[in-house]
């Protein structure tokens, strides 16, 4: 009996060893190894500029002699600080990761001074804030401008300038709101401010009028200025509101006296929002 039992001790720390030995496949692992990330060379005398598809969100140095900053939404400029400053450098964007060595040298002809992150690079990331990100919204928002107008009898007018809803359509838990301003004056008009709001259609009390100012995630004109016509898109996250209540877009005018005008529009008009089709 006793045999028996040494003989299976024996086997046990044999196939233990073995199993030691064994080769391990980096392919099956979760995540990488320093020594499995590409090398990007720097210098002290050349700032890098890591260029991404999509906003940057995170970023995280591994070695404070290394700096850098996010001079636009999808750019990153590092810098080494003194000579022989190595590390890692983590980038997470809003759907993406993506880790390089940074490795010092002297010889600046190795120096990117403009990196595109390739897509071969991007590790998948799931953000659960971000469902579609800014470069989709605009793909989705120029869409609009290209299509027919389905809503004709939502506009208002004031001191010559008239403002119409062109389109509302949803993609998710996202709203994109199409609206244009016609100035038939011959005075440009200059953007001071665009508002979103949530009212009461009607106002009994001043002490009970309720009035929610809600912020749009994107546009895509930016400009403030225009001679007789204006469009723009903004993208918000979905929202609701009962029937007593109306969603107003208000755009004033730069100066003291200047033009203001006030778009309502009624749930059921976002009711009929439209949908995109993907080609």
């Amino acid at each position: 009996m006793k045999k028996y039992i040494v003989t299976f001790i024996v086997c046990v720390i044999t196939s233990l060893l073995n199993a030691q030995e064994m080769p391990v496949d980096n392919s099956l692992m979760a995540g990488n190894n320093i020594e499995e990330l590409k090398v990007l060379y720097i210098n002290k005398d050349v700032s890098t500029h890591f260029l991404a598809m999509e906003d940057i969100k995170y970023v995280d140095i591994s070695i404070d002699k290394i700096v850098g900053d996010i001079p636009t939404g999808n750019t990153l400029r590092v810098k080494p600080i003194e000579e022989g400053a190595s590390g890692v450098i983590t980038i997470v964007t809003e759907r993406f990761l993506v880790q390089y060595m940074l490795v010092y040298t002297s010889d600046i002809s190795k120096v990117y001074t403009r990196f595109n992150i390739p897509y071969s690079d991007l590790r998948s990331y799931m953000n659960p804030e971000t469902n579609l990100t800014k470069s989709q919204m605009y793909d989705y928002a120029h869409r609009m401008f290209i299509s027919d107008n389905k809503y004709y009898d939502v506009s208002a007018k004031n001191n010559l300038v008239k403002i119409v809803l062109n389109n509302i359509y949803t993609f998710d838990k996202y709203f994109f709101i199409d609206v244009s301003m016609i100035n038939r004056s011959n005075i440009r008009y200059d953007i001071d401010q665009i508002r979103f709001k949530i009212e009461d259609k009607k106002q009994t009390k001043a002490t009970n009028f309720q009035s929610i100012e809600i912020m749009p995630l994107m546009q895509v004109n930016t400009n403030k200025v225009f001679k007789k016509n204006y469009r723009n898109v903004f993208v918000f996250e979905k929202f609701t509101f009962p029937d007593e209540k109306v969603f107003t877009i208000e755009i004033s005018e730069k100066q003291i006296s200047g033009r203001t005008i006030l778009l309502r529009v009624d749930y059921a008009d976002v009711l009929h929002a439209d949908t995109f089709i993907d080609n």
